[in-house]
């Protein structure tokens, strides 16, 4: 249900006027909906885009809360203010300095962070389209140098394992996407999405929080792209600042989104695919608005509309129009990027406290009894397992057929194989979406804390892991240091691996003394 803080009178006349508005086609800027969301906020995860001055209803100052440490949102206090929770301590904050977890409060969006371990983005040139890698757990963004791969190489292709960046969630009771965006952009989008499925379509969100690191490497890489190619880019008269920030990005502050939509299955007809930079993909045309974001700020409906690109849709002209009249921002540069231009200017002095700010820690995860039995496949599970490890960096290359850097878990494997935790399905094969066991994980991961030979001794302690099996060592370790415990008196080793046990495992883990990164737990 969705929360409300408006009478039905006072609704009834907004939608009237509303809707006469919309007939006259005078883009009336509309947020009757921007103060609800799908889901309460309470158990939300919030964090501060700088530290966080924490009152009691007094206004007297109780404590504070660091940048980007996660606390728990338990509620509205008034159109300000939100009560908060952090380490016992419970008060009011100012919401225009608060990000909100989304999926928390709108967890039917869709929500694909291609940023989460490494994106491509691509640029539209004369011959066909160049390759930029965002990598931020090992590789730098790259530009494809050579006409022998100068052309797209399946850089939107599909994976099996969808799950890449995705943490445990305890209020959705599921792994998803942490996504920090601005409380005041948060109602935005809401509001949003509530007018497009009014419509029959839902958002899908490919970015939102991004750090300042990534914009800088996105800059020098697309400069670089730019300087090699330049003619034959196809920037439709927009300069490279226009679709990679020089120095600071909307999405540093966490107040944009890249966004688009979907019906039922199927994403919607948008004038090119997701972060394609190039004039393709332009909201407006230049020639009568080429200018940032700022000065769009304000802008009607009908502004936008009269100045629309020659190559927008009909679908990426309504994502236009429900957020524009919510109140969000367009670039002009490129259709999926909307931004609470009011956000950006209570924060764009903090951007610096977010600036290497990721992954983001969620609020209270240590619990796995929602998780899901969903099986987990040998790529999620050295996934999560670099995750817990702090992504610690990559090295060499990979000799599998199916597994390519496009993919999220490209180079969690790389790391893996090379600290020699696991090993290929064949010699040319990795097999990343095949089922892992309980025991194939427990030698991952025993592998991973140096193969102590020590906990071999002893009598077994399950009856189906005989002595002579393989994955001895690693059970009677896991056994022994509290990791499993199974009251039947079996493991199972043969069974395979549920999201739930691999969570139970590695918070067993961190409870047993193990240190495990805060990016994970």
């Amino acid at each position: 249900m969705r929360e409300r803080e408006c009478r039905s009178g006072l609704l009834f006349a907004l939608a009237l006027a509303f809707a006469i508005q919309f007939a006259m086609g005078t883009g009336l800027f509309w947020r009757a909906s921007a103060e609800g969301f799908s889901e309460s906020i309470s158990g939300a995860t919030g964090w501060g885009t700088t530290t966080i001055n924490v009152y009691r209803e007094d206004m007297s100052l109780i404590g504070q809360i660091g940048a980007t440490e996660p606390f728990q949102i338990l509620g509205r206090y008034n159109d300000s203010l939100l009560q908060v929770e952090y380490n016992g301590m419970i008060g009011y904050a100012d919401k225009n300095n608060i990000l909100i977890n989304l999926p928390d409060v709108e967890p039917g969006i869709i929500y694909n962070l291609t940023n989460a371990t490494g994106s491509v983005f691509t640029a539209t040139t004369e011959r066909g389209t160049a390759n930029l890698k965002l990598d931020l757990f090992g590789t730098q963004l790259y530009y494809n140098g050579s006409a022998a791969d100068y052309y797209d190489k399946n850089a939107y292709a599909d994976t099996a394992g969808s799950r890449a960046g995705r943490i445990w969630n305890e209020k959705l009771g599921r792994y998803e996407f942490a996504v920090p965006i601005l409380f005041t952009a948060a109602e935005k989008i809401s509001a949003a999405r509530e007018l497009a499925a009014a419509d029959g379509y839902d958002f899908k969100i490919y970015d939102a929080y991004r750090p300042n690191v990534a914009t800088q490497l996105m800059n020098t890489s697309f400069n670089s792209l730019y300087g090699q190619y330049g003619g034959a880019l196809k920037l439709g008269g927009y300069d490279t600042g226009f679709f990679v920030a020089t120095a600071l990005s909307a999405h540093n502050i966490g107040c944009a989104i890249d966004v688009t939509m979907v019906i039922g299955d199927e994403e919607a007809n948008m004038p090119t695919k997701m972060h394609v930079l190039s004039g393709d993909a332009a909201l407006l045309n230049y020639s009568s608005s080429g200018r940032m974001a700022h000065e769009l700020s304000g802008r009607p409906y009908s502004y936008y509309s009269d100045n629309f690109a020659g190559t927008m849709t009909e679908d990426a002209r309504r994502l236009c129009w429900y957020m524009i009249q919510v109140g969000m921002t367009g670039l002009g540069s490129e259709w999926w990027h909307f931004q609470d231009q009011t956000g950006y200017s209570y924060n764009s002095g903090f951007y610096s406290n977010l600036a290497t700010w990721y992954p983001c820690r969620l609020y209270d995860v240590a619990n796995a009894s929602g998780a899901s039995d969903v099986v987990t496949t040998r790529a999620e599970a050295v996934y999560q397992l670099w995750a817990a490890e702090g992504f610690p960096a990559a090295s060499g290359d990979l000799p599998f057929t199916d597994v390519t850097e496009y993919d999220y878990y490209y180079n969690a494997v790389r790391w893996a194989v090379s600290e020699g935790l696991i090993s290929g399905s064949s010699a040319s094969t990795f097999s990343p979406d095949d089922a892992i066991t309980r025991a194939g994980f427990l030698d991952m991961f025993y592998r991973d804390n140096g193969s102590p030979a020590e906990y071999a001794v002893g009598a077994p302690t399950f009856e189906d892991v005989s002595a002579n099996a393989w994955y001895y060592r690693a059970v009677q370790w896991a056994a022994k240091r509290g990791i499993t415990s199974e009251a039947s008196g079996t493991f199972r080793p043969t069974g395979v691996l549920t999201q739930r046990q691999l969570h139970e495992f590695l918070v067993r883990a961190s409870q047993s003394g193990m240190r495990l990164s805060a990016n994970y737990l």
